[in-house]
């Protein structure tokens, strides 16, 4: 019985790094949907918002209630929790686009409860995207990058958590086990690093599962790439 459990499992978390691993050799390739020109954009600037040459910044009322959902196509990206009651989205290149930065914003759209986000900077211009989210235990968070470097700051952001990466590194700032119930680690071809006291490394294809002290389920899927957990990195990235 449990031999059948365990390899339903594997079956199950290949089946969903193949696919990730796919998006992020789509975000990695030239002509995708991360390229020129982007898809057209539904953004609506509002008062305050600020956008340069390779700047972009809004910030959006919510409460950290309900639904979240973060789509970004390539790039470094930082979630951090938020303190008040604001989202507040910072983007920043490493090169000038050949549009202006609002055109690579497909989705921009927070109402609510409900708040939906998704970037479609290019590769070559070395995008950086900072979003700040206040959280609740209600709220229901699902991050996606296709490629790239992703810092989790998960000690302080609240609810149920899905972090999903096609191809790259995932860094987790999480000290001790309180930021979660329940947290399920997924890497389809590659490594994972757990240095926190007593935490374990492991080589290729990796599932792993824990249980925690506090409250809401964190999962984080890699397709290709690492997972490293460090508790010292909470001030840092």
């Amino acid at each position: 019985m449990q031999s059948s459990r365990w390899s339903a499992v594997v079956v199950r978390w290949a089946c969903v790094c193949v696919a990730l691993a796919a998006m992020g050799r789509a975000a990695l390739a030239d002509g995708n949907s991360c390229g020129e020109p982007p898809e057209p954009s539904h953004y609506v600037a509002q008062s305050g918002d600020s956008e340069d040459a390779q700047h972009f910044a809004v910030e959006r009322t919510f409460a950290g209630q309900g639904n979240l959902e973060l789509n970004v196509c390539s790039g470094e990206l930082h979630i951090r929790p938020a303190s008040g009651d604001k989202l507040k989205l910072r983007i920043e290149t490493g090169s000038g686009p050949s549009l202006k930065m609002r055109a690579y914003v497909k989705d921009l759209d927070v109402t609510g409860d409900h708040a939906t986000i998704s970037l479609e900077f290019p590769r070559k211009y070395h995008p950086v995207v900072t979003l700040e989210v206040p959280s609740s235990t209600s709220l229901k968070t699902e991050i996606n990058l296709g490629a790239g470097k992703l810092y989790f700051t998960a000690d302080g952001m609240k609810g149920n958590r899905e972090v999903n990466l096609g191809a790259g590194e995932a860094h987790l700032a999480m000290v001790g086990d309180h930021a979660y119930s329940t947290f399920e680690a997924n890497v389809g071809m590659g490594s994972f690093h757990d240095h926190r006291p007593g935490g374990a490394s492991s080589h290729f294809i990796i599932s792993r599962e824990y249980q925690g002290s506090g409250e809401g389920r964190l999962e984080v899927n890699v397709g290709a790439g690492s997972i490293d957990i460090d508790p010292h990195r909470g001030e840092t990235i």
